[in-house]
């Protein structure tokens, strides 16, 4: 099966490799480009810091040293694997505080000691009901440039990470006269499926909101 993927780097070389581990072609075509913005710590001190992707982690810069020594609440197991490789030793996964969303995430924090948390996010989030008893400052450390499928790849399905992913490729796919009926979509969550849209040869979602459970949509390889 030839597998288009279309991710930002660095994630979209991993998945990649795992694809071929798995015995498909990987196509890469990133429909993202991440690129830093400028921030400032706030002046209020956070009880505990929110972190949605590894980009936020890869891309915080050297203002978040003085952030390590505070819990980070993760969405997703990649960007906790990424807070412990940066340096944050109290890391609560999705798994320890819900579904993988950041909503779920803010739902589950009541039960905490927390009351002022920094989310350090990207420009382009998921809109939130911040519960009560907590307030969520946002800095935002990043932002997501879409970039265009240069060519229609010979793709026999796709792997899309993020809803917004999801709506470049599907604009794109369509914009280039491919047929939806064509590819089939495998996408990391219900969200993410509905940015694409309707019309796609078969639709997968993973179970859970990661890499792993995404890649075990694909059929194995014959």
């Amino acid at each position: 099966m030839r597998v288009l993927v279309v991710r930002p780097q660095p994630g979209a070389a991993a998945t990649a490799a795992r694809v071929t581990a798995l015995g498909h072609a990987p196509l890469l075509h990133p429909l993202l480009a991440t690129e830093p913005a400028d921030w400032t710590l706030p002046a209020t001190p956070p009880d505990a810091v929110i972190l949605t992707s590894a980009a936020a982690v890869r891309l915080a810069g050297p203002q978040a040293q003085s952030l390590l020594h505070l819990p980070a609440l993760c969405v997703g197991t990649a960007t906790a694997a990424a807070a412990r490789a940066a340096g944050w030793t109290d890391v609560q996964a999705q798994d320890q505080m819900g579904p993988g969303t950041v909503q779920a995430l803010l739902d589950g924090a009541t039960a905490g000691p927390y009351r002022h948390l920094l989310h350090l996010a990207g420009e382009d989030r998921t809109a939130t009901q911040v519960p009560p008893g907590l307030t969520v400052e946002v800095v935002i450390l990043y932002r997501a440039v879409l970039q265009p499928l240069p060519l229609l790849p010979d793709a026999t399905a796709v792997l899309l990470h993020s809803p917004r992913t999801a709506r470049q490729f599907a604009s794109e796919w369509d914009r280039l006269g491919g047929q939806r009926a064509e590819i089939a979509v495998h996408a990391i969550s219900a969200a993410t499926l509905a940015a694409a849209g309707p019309g796609w040869r078969a639709a997968h979602t993973a179970a859970h909101p990661d890499d792993d459970a995404l890649l075990a949509t694909l059929p194995k390889a014959g």
